[in-house]
């Protein structure tokens, strides 16, 4: 098939198909023609129907991105349902923890890095621990969302502290003991869980 069919049948552009072909030769053939390209994987495939072209491919690309055969996805879907430690998983696979850790997460077998490594671990002082434990501290901090209701609409904002939720809600409507608006401030993880105990004004409650 020439370029122009492999792009009619694909649905790309010709630009495109070039482009991708020059991913699937190595930079030591010093080919350069899109031409020249085809060629030379013609040959190779012919010569060698074995030929390992998604390790090329790979050599070629930068982690995470990279393409995963369907053995190794296999590997990583038994290691996640028996709980392989991740530095096993990389010595088993020949595949780095950040790229094995993100391809979980594009499968949706994990929702973030952090359950990667409460499941899996981690090595000690990888980028990976390193970036589940600031997760788990972004988590942890917790917000404070302050609600007041009025007669036309309620007021909602957010703050990092309860000192700042205080103080914006004596901006707000003054004396909160003496205030009849009804008012409520609550504590919320980041992902929106509940954080801890709020509190709300005499007037929110029964």
């Amino acid at each position: 098939m020439s370029v122009q069919e492999i792009a009619a049948e694909l649905l790309r552009t010709q630009g495109a198909v070039c482009a991708q072909l020059a991913r699937f030769v190595p930079h030591e053939a010093k080919v350069r023609r899109t031409d020249q390209r085809m060629e030379w994987l013609r040959r190779h495939l012919a010569e060698n129907p074995e030929f390992d072209w998604q390790a090329v491919v790979n050599s070629q690309m930068s982690d995470p991105f990279r393409l995963w055969s369907g053995a190794q996805e296999r590997l990583l879907k038994e290691g996640w349902d028996q709980r392989t430690a991740l530095p096993d998983l990389v010595t088993l696979l020949q595949i780095s923890e950040p790229t094995i850790a993100h391809h979980l997460i594009e499968l949706g077998l994990a929702a973030d890095i952090g359950e990667v490594v409460d499941r899996l671990g981690a090595a000690v002082g990888g980028s990976v621990e390193a970036r589940a434990h600031l997760l788990h501290a972004e988590l942890a901090e917790g917000i404070y969302v302050l609600i007041v209701e009025r007669p036309r609409r309620a007021i909602t904002s957010l703050y990092h502290s309860r000192e700042e939720a205080e103080a914006a809600l004596r901006e707000i409507v003054g004396d909160p003991s003496a205030t009849e608006a009804r008012w409520r401030v609550v504590r919320r993880a980041i992902d929106g869980r509940d954080a801890g105990p709020g509190w709300t004004g005499p007037s929110s409650r029964e």
